[in-house]
């Protein structure tokens, strides 16, 4: 009877240690499945991660590559009106300035444009620097070129030329130094930058 006890023992004890055996050969098996799974996934976002990271500094590099030129495309843009400006003005601010400041050139222009007004009566407002250097004569010739109507005034306002508007005060035409430098140098400007820059 030991001998069956003894044998049902060690029976029991094989079928045990092979069950666990069996269990942790399955555990082991499950592990490694899981770890296989783990690392793959993190392969996975590793690749994803660095796709991203490739997109985005490749994104970066377009947008800057981008911006600079059109940076360098205003600064140019810039850099060229600039030229022109000063170009044109040392070509007709002083010119004109001088132009305007001269009581003759100034009484045959004011002469000629009030003979063309098609207004009864207005205003015309002179540099106050000229007041002393238009004489009584051309002021009667005024009156006769545009009529009794015309009020002629001196204006600390006007640093040289002229302005000249209706009696209802609808408008104004400026005549001085600026008016006609802007008005030469937007129909110069284009041709201009043709001569400067050979565009």
């Amino acid at each position: 009877m030991t001998d069956q006890l003894q044998d049902l023992l060690t029976r029991v004890y094989e079928e045990g240690v092979n069950k666990a055996k069996t269990e942790a050969e399955q555990i082991l098996e499950q592990a490694k499945t899981e770890a296989a799974k783990i690392v793959q996934k993190a392969q996975t976002d590793a690749e994803a991660l660095l796709a991203n990271a490739k997109k985005q500094a490749g994104d970066l590099a377009k947008n800057t590559d981008s911006d600079l030129k059109l940076a360098a495309q205003h600064t140019l843009s810039s850099v060229k009106q600039k030229l022109t400006d000063v170009f044109l003005d040392s070509a007709f601010d002083g010119k004109l300035q001088a132009a305007s400041s001269d009581p003759d050139f100034l009484k045959n222009l004011i002469l000629e444009i009030v003979s063309s007004w098609k207004e009864s009566g207005g205003k015309i407002t002179i540099s106050q620097a000229m007041e002393g250097k238009l004489d009584q004569a051309f002021r009667a010739s005024l009156k006769d070129s545009a009529g009794s109507q015309l009020k002629v005034e001196f204006s600390p306002q006007m640093k040289n030329g002229f302005a000249i508007a209706p009696a209802d005060g609808s408008y104004k035409l400026s005549f001085s130094d600026e008016d006609f430098a802007n008005l030469f140098k937007s129909y110069l400007r284009p041709r201009s930058n043709q001569i400067l820059f050979k565009s």
